[in-house]
């Protein structure tokens, strides 16, 4: 396959100038030349380069590999290459696998490589040669890179089986078929005779089976082939393969294999092809080894005697086999890869590894002996190669180095690195050699020391680098020192006429340092002398390279090692020094990672010994090093720059360092990396999961530690910063420059972007990754040294406006504000803070955020992210006031440059933004450019800052919080704020012009709204496409259908804009993610062209202005928060505090500002020739759900300071103002008519929706009155005007609100948002109705309350205002405390205790008075200056703050009282304001009454139009019951079933069986169960019944019975059975919706008739008032009282029908909850079961001889304990089902016990008959899941006696629910199928026995239960009583039955006589005996 170009990215590197020209040259040959220059090339002698260079080439051998790989015409078998006629193509084939084997070896970015698959099929090549060739490349790829593991699993596949059938064993020496015999060139007679036999077993299907004379036999379809003497066959292996597979019917998985073993068989003969399949099979096992691909076959292939095998191979001692041999000692290695560790120790064991004189130590001796001594003939190149690669894996692993230390290798090691030998070959020998050394020395340092190894080490070194200078001479040089530091310092000092000390001693000028260049390259700084000039483009060979680094590595690791500490003080005396000032010079030359090694060891060295730095500096060594860092530019890589702090804390340990240091003027220089292209790569992370952070964070961190090493340099490094933010603003401002997208490569090849990787992009191996990036930094330093001789800056092919340069600006934002970042709060002191912004750092810092040539998608991008992050840490650290100012400044001036944006343009109208884009002229690029659209570019500016102030608002502590407000609070806070909010309507309202715009026929057509812009926007070519199709633009009539479907869309992309701008939306708006007409499908198909053309232009805007309107949104919401003062994160804590504190001046302030947003949002008037009324609509649906979150918190809970604010800005009379708007369409028609109006605009539904969704938040009386956050009762300052009354508040909304909502009831429905809106309104009515008792009890106390104060405020109201009343003494406490009395004052007026006085003072700094003035410049005083000011003033001298001492106190006074006299005046009209709703009056009673008299035909018209209104329509006909009480109840209900009654007749009549004079078909009749209107009717009725009664229980109950609207309901369900029959037939059920509720209904009444029959028995034993009630202590077994009171609150609260009540009982708060007569501790969830206790019998009825009924009220009293099989003993389990889920459906809250006198009679026998009879026939349907539940449930309550059950059976239901399929189960149905199962096999004789096992277990062992907290075994779990309770359900089942049984079974043992005194508190405490 060729490579796909598609996925290629531009490689930031050039390739190096040998690579491109040999690439060059291999482009221009043909097939024969190609063939001999790629023989020639043997070994690879140029650099590395990316494989990316090598695209062409690639695809041209992928060509040959195709060519060589395709099977010939006639058989599928041969390939090409292997005819024999094609020798010319195969010579071809091997010498590009080779090459491509070492261009893989020397190059990275390997995944580009793409002919994989040829590979593969070229494996099934006859010529071993060929297999052999790509089994090189592949080997290459799975030792070099994972992109053999990486490849997809269709590729992988295929390849690794290949290999597999390649590598697997022949059978081991023990069958003769040793390795190393193999390899000899022994008879045929030698081997055994099954070497050439071909045996091959297959499975294949037995229709293909084919007699042949061949013995092929079939057993089972088992085939095998057998053929004997393979190799006698003339024909070639593909043609016998050929043949065979014509033969047999070979599976396809199988034939690979068949042809590897015909292969083998028929070459093993000859003794070169036996060789070749040796060799082959060793490559293979490397590969799978490599690829990690051995996991099931690891031990058939690895199997044990391999590796004597393989040493065996090593041990022949032909001279031939060196090939092999090198093979077999690659597989040894791979296997020691594998870190299996016995196979290493076999290795070891074999090879002979550990002794001196074994086979290894042996040959390696020999082999460096043969390459030192010039006589001796070396080892081939391979197998040497091989050997040392052993030998370095080996050293890798523990056990491995101990054996070579101990075989005594160091001394033939360091003999290799002794001889200086000049082939480049014998290099790669002496850097393994290192790596070995290096490896073993951990081991044993004893033998390096004593063969003077360091000396080697040094003298190689120096040997390499002084064939280095030849090639590149020069080196750095500083002038001769003189002794003294002074004249040093001197000598430094640059002259005047060179302008600067950047001398030019890099090659070409460099590119990060801007200053003026000194005339050509050679002019001399004074104390650089250059030798020769450098010569560009010359690198050092990778080989050399390698070496040097190895060696660098070692003495990097040697200087810190202790075992060296003597010899390393010396070690810079010799030549160490001279080579180490070589590669310092040299970067470009010896590439950066060796340049980096070079000065790390100079670094260890001084950290090392820091008294010899001294010596270092004379030899000049220092400043070579600070010539290279400073002056030069430094490498581009990562490493590099993360050391350089640290090397330049090391040159400055000593004076004369620091000061050689700072003369270089090392910041600036050394920050201008960030800002230059050339940097960027390497300021990236190479992978997301590198754990350290970026290099600019890194490099920040390690300044941050190079400023506290050295605090003098502390003004430098801040200066430096501070220039360097101002160089990104200059480079923002300037219009020569544009900020480039990134990822586009600059031309030069310099990489500005990251360096290439692809979507495939991981797939190179990390330790490649690093050496791959050294390459490109180390090609960019010195290509971009060349490219940019000619030009500086070179321009962008991206096409800006004019031509202007692109620059990564907005990388070099992110990294520079990484950077100081990691500088300012590496740690938690503000001094770095501090100092910055004494320079006045902040003012560019936060000028950056509005740059304008930073592009539109500048604020959501990480960049902006970060500036907010450095800011919010500065305000952090050093609470800087200025911080926010200088941002507010900012924001203001951006904000006033915004002004056009509000002012509508003239007629026809349109987007102003839009117009600004459609006059820019170049359209296509105008959004790129400020000058083009800088309205555009203002609002991405005030984006930017708005990120950034969200940023510092979330931040959690008070004191910064508290800043916060004071600074938005400050007259230019608020200046912002209202500018702001006008952006925010501006905003609301060009999106929704541009979203409008962008949605095809969305406007009336024929409209000019925009239209003229629009026409501009079209590129010049697609304007005839736009005038052909005149109906996408101006749109001519369209079908009304057509209309609908574009509403549809424009509802959903409107949706889209809202959620885009509220902070309730989506967090994504629709349309960033999405062409925005496309969000409807039907409207998608008619965008034209020209008008895709025009939403892609008019994209960027929408987006723009939707996001800043989200940011917006996120801002005012994070203000409000601060305004109200709740934290952003609620600190945890048992009890909240609930503190509330009055807020500030400055939040007050703040608040009327937001308030007054929402007011001018909701009082918004469009321009006048706005050209549809949806336009507003839109804006106020973004009004109303942007005042949610502004109003209340998440919870629902208002904040009360902005309702407060709400109220007296009039927004709240505008809410209800737009309401009436919308729904009167704009006044043209009356309020009462516009929902059901035909032409109400589109959009008013989804208005209405969200307008409703927020008043019911208003009118919540919960939510609004118990708001947490509530504002102080005490008015501030004891000022005596009207506060904030939440209650006023409700009262106004919600006479507002139950206005509004009369409009809609009783209206027909919207259609998309009818159902939302009837939710919202049912939920407002509930709340206004329930409220009404709260707010009458919250006046009449308030009336009273203010009736006792009439007269305390007229003699306070003459008092002065200051002075208000507080508690001296603690006012006295907290001045002692240190605050001051005004301060301490505020405190206490704000808060009720003492300890929220002293929380307060510590939250809120005190006002902004004089003393504070002085207090803050002090602060600001540096320590000196404040110890001069002392002294002086101690001397008496009159010392002036400051030259203008006065002024700063002076006006920040006047300030304050402008402020305060603004404020004032503010407040006294919002006082007026208040005032106004002071005296409302709430709701009339009669209002409300005349509503819920009418209110059910509104209900009933919801309930048609809307059947999901149900639920909350019951909610509001309970909430109306309880307020009108019993009459309205029984009212209520009687309608509700007249309706029933009503629509269950007309179906009765429908359901009649059909006569031959109908004219209905068998069909209409069956369906018209579900299909008429009357059975939809009945549904939503019954349901609302079935509901009323759950809440209404017998009241309902008693009003079924008596309406006998039972029978009606029983005999339609009778007469609807034929038709569901007559349906099963047809095959078409339909389940009527109305069956279950019906069903649900007569159960609920049975089970209500069997509780009222039990509660009537009951009501004998209790006495009407004052029950007495108990709770059980299960350790004494005894029933407690409870105190007086609170017995008479849990019998009041039963008595009410309440299913729990609450209580507190010794400063602990318990539940009763009355289904499970269960009291739980609130806190620790500890149960006790509770009982209610009966009236005391006459003495002679003892309790076991108690009527049965007795019994039932005593348990069912004592408590129905329903729902505990798993408390129960095991063995009872079975039978304990039964009861317990019997009273699961009786349970029963108790109802009011006014009406315990109705009994209700349940159902006749005849009723139950015929209700069994349609279930059963319901069940044989069946019918639906629903409907089928119900139907069972009814059946279980209908077959308790026994005789139903056997009705029940008989009608053959067993076999129905047992038949019934997976289709109709549901939740629940095992167990309710098998309790009716139950009730059918219990006769009575069974049911006793059952009993009398549960009654028996329960009494001998007790019963413990967790629902009641009785632990099993206590003293209380046989207490009869409570095991009584227990056995309740067992009671519920049968009564009687159960008391003969307990009768029998239980007898009771009395408790002994007490004194009077103790026996008083409890009851029977009887305990069992059985």
């Amino acid at each position: 396959m060729k490579v796909d170009r598609t996925k290629l990215k531009k490689t930031p590197t050039e390739a190096p100038a040998d690579c491109r020209a040999l690439i060059d040259k291999l482009k221009a040959c043909n097939d024969e030349q190609l063939l001999t220059e790629l023989q020639q090339i043997k070994t690879w002698n140029i650099g590395k380069c990316e494989l990316y260079h090598w695209v062409d080439m690639l695809d041209r051998f992928d060509g040959i590999l195709a060519d060589a790989g395709q099977t010939v015409e006639t058989m599928s078998w041969m390939l090409v290459c292997d005819r024999p006629e094609n020798e010319q193509l195969k010579a071809l084939l091997l010498a590009v696998l080779n090459f491509t084997a070492l261009l893989i070896e020397y190059s990275f970015s390997r995944h580009l490589y793409s002919s994989i698959e040829h590979l593969t099929t070229l494996l099934a090549s006859c010529d071993m040669q060929v297999v052999l060739a790509v089994l090189n490349l592949l080997y290459v790829f799975s030792k070099r890179s994972n992109y053999i593991t990486r490849l997809g699993s269709d590729k992988r596949t295929p390849l690794l089986s290949r290999l597999q059938h390649l590598a697997e064993s022949w059978g081991g020496k023990e069958n003769g078929f040793g390795l190393a015999e193999c390899c000899r060139n022994l008879q045929m007679s030698k081997y055994p005779p099954s070497a050439t036999t071909l045996h091959f077993e297959f499975y294949a299907e037995p229709s293909a089976e084919v007699k042949l004379d061949k013995k092929a036999t079939t057993n089972n379809t088992l085939h095998y082939i057998h053929i004997e003497q393979l190799d006698k066959i003339s024909e070639s292996p593909s043609e016998i393969m050929e043949s065979l597979t014509k033969m047999y019917s070979i599976p396809k998985d199988k034939q690979m294999l068949l042809f590897t073993h015909i292969r083998l068989a028929h070459g093993f003969s000859n003794h070169k092809k036996r060789l070749q399949a040796v060799q082959a099979r060793l490559h293979a096992i490397s590969i799978l080894v490599y690829s990690n691909a051995l996991q099931e076959s690891a031990n058939s292939i690895l199997y044990n005697g391999l590796i004597e095998e393989l040493v065996d191979v090593l041990q022949i001692p032909d001279k031939q086999l060196m090939d092999i041999k090198a093979a077999s000692l690659r597989t040894l290695t791979s296997i020691v890869h594998l870190e299996r560790t016995p196979k290493l120790s076999s290795i070891i064991d074999c090879t002979g590894t550990a002794s001196y004189h074994g086979f290894l130590p042996v040959l390696v001796r020999n082999c460096i002996q043969a390459m030192i001594d010039p006589s001796m003939e070396p080892y081939p190149h391979q197998f040497a190669t091989a050997l040392f690669s052993f030998l370095y894996h080996l050293a890798s692993y523990d056990a491995g180095g101990e054996a070579l230390v101990s075989c005594g290798m160091m001394e033939a090691l360091l003999k290799v690195i002794k001889y200086l030998g000049d082939e480049q070959d014998q290099i790669t020998f002496v850097t393994r050699a290192v790596r070995v050394v290096d490896l073993i020395t951990n081991l044993d340092m004893a033998a390096f020391q004593s063969h003077s190894g360091l000396a080697v080490f040094i003298n190689r070194l120096e040997h390499e680098v002084d064939i280095c200078r030849k090639e590149c001479p020069f080196v750095i040089k500083p002038k001769i020192q003189r002794s003294s530091v002074a004249q040093e310092g001197e000598e430094m000092e640059t002259d005047s006429e060179v302008s600067d000390i950047a001398m030019e001693s890099s090659p070409g000028p460099s590119t990060s340092t801007s200053e003026p260049r000194p005339d050509g390259g050679e002019s001399r700084g004074p104390n650089t002398v250059m030798s020769y000039p450098p010569r560009t483009g010359v690198q050092c060979i990778p080989q050399r390279a390698a070496l040097l680094k190895s060696m660098l590595n070692f003495l990097k690791k040697a200087i810190q090692d202790p075992a060296f500490s003597d010899s390393i003080r010396h070690v810079m005396d010799g030549s160490l020094p001279t080579s180490l000032k070589h590669i310092i010079s040299n970067a470009e030359y010896y590439g950066p990672s060796l340049f980096l090694l070079a000065t790390e060891v100079v670094t260890v060295f001084v950290f090392q010994e820091p008294s010899l730095l001294s010596s270092l500096q004379d030899n000049g060594l220092t400043d070579v090093m600070l010539h290279a860092l400073l002056i030069k530019d430094v490498p581009a890589t990562r490493e590099v720059l993360g050391s350089l702090p640290n090397v330049f804390s090391a040159l400055c340990l000593n004076a004369r360092g620091l000061q050689s240091f700072v003369q270089c003027q090392p910041f600036e220089r050394l920050f201008k990396v960030l800002l230059s292209p050339d940097y960027l790569p390497a300021m990236r992370r190479r992978r997301s999961s590198d754990p350290l952070g970026d290099t600019a964070s890194n490099l920040g961190s390690a300044v941050d530690e190079l400023m506290r090493h050295q605090p003098t340099l502390k003004t430098d490094a801040t200066t430096a910063i501070i220039k360097l933010l101002e160089e990104i603003c200059n480079l923002g401002r300037d219009p020569k420059y544009i900020c480039q997208k990134p990822s586009i490569q600059k031309a030069d090849g310099t990489a500005s972007a990251p360096p290439a990787r692809s979507s495939h992009a991981a797939e190179e191996a990390s330790s490649e990754d690093e050496e791959e990036e050294e390459v490109q930094a180390m090609q960019s330093f010195s290509s971009s040294m060349a490219a940019q001789q000619s030009d500086p800056e070179p321009s962008q092919q991206v096409v800006g406006t004019e031509e202007r340069i692109p620059i990564p600006l907005m990388d070099y934002i992110l990294n520079v504000m990484k950077f100081v970042e990691s500088i300012l709060s590496n740690n938690t002191t503000d001094d770095h803070c501090q100092e910055f912004v004494t320079q006045k750092g902040l003012q560019p810092l936060v000028c950056i955020l509005g740059l304008p040539n930073l592009p539109i998608d500048f604020p959501t991008s990480a960049a902006c992210q970060a500036v907010a992050g450095v800011c919010k840490s500065i305000l952090t650290l050093s609470h800087e006031l200025k911080m926010l100012q200088e941002g507010l400044i900012q924001l203001d001036t951006i904000l006033s440059s915004l002004e056009p944006l509000h002012r509508p343009i003239d007629t026809p109208g349109g987007s102003v933004l839009l117009r600004e884009l459609a006059n820019a002229g170049n359209v296509a690029d105008a959004t790129l450019s400020a000058q083009a659209t800088p309205l555009l570019h203002a609002l991405t500016a005030a984006h930017a800052y708005i990120m950034m102030f969200v940023h510092t608002c979330r931040v959690g502590q008070s004191e910064i919080r508290s800043i916060s407000v004071n600074q938005w609070g400050s007259q230019l806070g608020l200046n912002v704020l209202n500018k702001l909010s006008q952006l925010y309507c501006s905003l609301v309202w060009e999106s929704t012009v541009l979203l409008s715009l962008c949605t095809p026929n969305s406007l009336p057509s024929g409209c000019e709204f925009g239209q003229a812009d629009m026409q501009k926007l079209v590129p010049k070519e697609e304007k005839p496409a736009a005038a052909a199709t005149p109906g996408s633009t101006s749109g001519g009539k369209r079908s009304e259908a057509e209309m609908d479907a574009t509403a549809g869309g424009v509802e959903t992309s409107a949706q889209g804009l809202l959620e885009g701008i509220n902070l309730d939306g989506d967090t994504l708006a629709p349309m960033e993610t999405d062409e925005p007409g496309t969000s409807d499908p039907k409207g998608k198909s008619k965008i034209t062209p020209a008008m895709a053309a025009r939403i892609k232009q008019i994209k960027p805007l929408l987006s723009a202005s939707s996001r800043l309107g989200r940011a917006l949104a996120e801002l005012f919401g994070l203000l409000v928060k601060l305004c109200v003062g709740s934290p952003v994160r609620q600190r945890r804590s048992h009890h909240p505090a609930n503190t509330t504190t009055a807020p500030t001046p400055a939040a007050r302030g703040t608040a009327s500002a937001l308030t007054k947003l929402l007011t001018k949002g909701l009082s918004w008037q469009p321009p006048p020739y706005t050209p549809t009324p949806r336009f507003r609509l839109t804006f106020f649906i973004c009004s109303v759900g942007f005042t949610s979150p502004m109003l209340f918190d998440e919870r629902k809970y208002p904040y009360h300071l902005m309702l407060q604010k709400f109220l007296c800005s009039g927004g709240h009379d505008a809410l209800f103002e737009t309401f009436n708007w919308a729904l009167s369409m704009g006044g043209k028609v009356s309020v009462t008519e516009g929902l059901e109006h035909m032409e109400l605009p589109d959009g008013t539904g989804e208005f209405l929706d969200a307008w409703l969704m927020l008043v019911e938040k208003m009118v919540n009386p919960t939510t609004v009155l118990e708001s947490p956050h509530s504002l102080p009762a005490k008015p501030l300052g004891g000022q005596n005007f009207p506060q904030f009354s939440a209650l006023r508040f409700l009262v106004v909304t919600q006479k507002a609100a139950f206005n509004c909502i009369r409009n809609l009831w009783n209206r027909k429905p919207l259609k998309v948002y009818g159902g939302r809106m009837a939710e919202s309104m049912l939920a407002i009515l509930c709340h206004i109705l329930r409220g009404e008792p709260v707010i009458r009890e919250r006046l009449s106390k308030e009336k009273e309350g203010s009736r006792t104060e009439e007269e305390g405020p007229q003699e306070e109201g003459a008092a002065p205002r200051r002075e208000p009343q507080v508690n001296q003494q603690q006012l006295q406490q907290l001045m002692d405390m240190g605050f001051t009395r005004e301060h301490a004052m505020e405190a206490l007026l704000n808060t009720s205790t003492m300890e929220q006085a002293t929380e307060y003072l510590l939250t809120h700094p005190p006002p902004l008075l004089g003393g504070a003035v002085r207090v803050r410049q002090e602060l600001s005083m540096s320590e000196e200056d404040q110890m001069m000011r002392a002294i002086a003033m101690s001397l008496g001298q009159d010392i002036p703050m400051d030259q203008s001492t006065e002024s700063p106190e002076e006006a920040a006074r006047r300030k304050e009282d402008e402020e305060r006299k603004a404020r004032e005046k503010q407040e006294e009209e919002e006082v007026k304001s208040l005032e106004r709703y002071q005296d409302a009056e709430p709701l009339e009673p009669d209002e409300l009454n005349a509503f819920t008299e009418k209110m059910l035909p509104g209900c009933f018209h919801l309930l048609d139009e809307l059947p999901d209104t149900v639920y909350r329509v019951c909610d509001l006909i309970m909430t109306a019951v309880k307020r009108n009480g019993a009459d309205y109840r029984d009212l209520i209900l009687k309608q509700v079933v007249e309706q029933v009654w009503e629509a269950a007749n007309v179906l009765i009549k429908a359901a009649l069986p059909l006569t031959t004079s109908d004219t209905k078909t068998v069909a209409e009749w069956t369906s018209q169960m579900a299909t008429l209107p009357q059975a939809s009717n009945l549904a939503t009725r019954i349901l609302l019944l079935t509901l009323l009664f759950e809440e209404l229980k017998l009241t309902c109950a008693r009003i079924v019975e008596t309406s006998g609207i039972l029978d009606v309901l029983i005999k339609l369900l009778e007469v609807a059975q034929p038709c569901l029959q007559a349906a099963k037939e047809q095959k078409e059920v339909h389940t009527p919706k109305w069956i279950t509720p019906v069903l649900l209904l007569i159960d609920f009444y049975e089970k209500m008739s069997v509780s009222s029959k039990r509660r009537s028995q009951m009501n004998k034993f209790l006495q009407q008032t004052g029950n007495n009630w108990r709770w059980f202590d299960d350790r004494s077994g005894r029933w407690c009282s409870y105190s007086a009171s609170n017995n008479s609150t849990i019998d009041a609260a039963w008595r009410m029908g309440e299913t729990s009540v609450r209580f507190t009982a010794g400063r602990r708060r318990y539940t009763v909850q009355f289904n499970t007569m269960v009291q739980v501790n609130e806190e620790t969830g500890n149960r006790r079961p509770v009982m209610l206790t009966l009236q005391r019998l006459p003495r002679k009825e003892a309790i076991s001889k108690s009527s049965s009924s007795q019994f039932v009220q005593d348990l069912e009293k004592t408590l129905e304990e329903a729902k505990e099989p798993e408390a129960k003993p095991a063995e009872e389990k079975p039978n304990e089902v039964e009861p317990l889920a019997e009273v699961a459906v009786e349970k029963e809250p108790r109802e009011e016990v006014k009406t315990s006198d109705i009994v209700i009679q349940g159902l006749t026998e005849e009723q139950m008959t015929v209700l069994i009879r349609s279930c059963v026939s319901m069940v044989s349907v069946p019918v639906d899941p629903d409907t089928l539940h119900a139907t069972l449930r009814l059946c279980l309550r209908l077959t308790r006696e026994h005789k139903c059950a056997l009705m029940f059976a008989e009608l053959g239901s067993t076999r129905m629910i047992l038949s019934l399929t997976q289709g109709s189960g549901f939740n629940g149905f095992t167990p309710l199928v098998t309790l009716l199962f139950r009730h059918v096999i219990e006769d009575p004789c069974t049911l006793k026995h059952t009993m009398e096992k549960v009654v028996r277990s329960a009494a001998t062992s007790g019963a413990g239960s967790t629902t009641s907290g009785v632990v099993s075994g206590s003293l209380g779990s046989r207490e009869i009583n409570y095991i009584l309770r227990v056995l309740g359900p067992a009671a519920c089942r049968n009564p009687d039955t159960f008391t003969d049984v307990a009768k029998n079974c239980i007898r009771i043992a009395l408790p002994a006589p007490r004194g009077n005194g103790t026996a008083s508190g409890y009851v029977h405490d009887y305990t069992i005996i059985n």
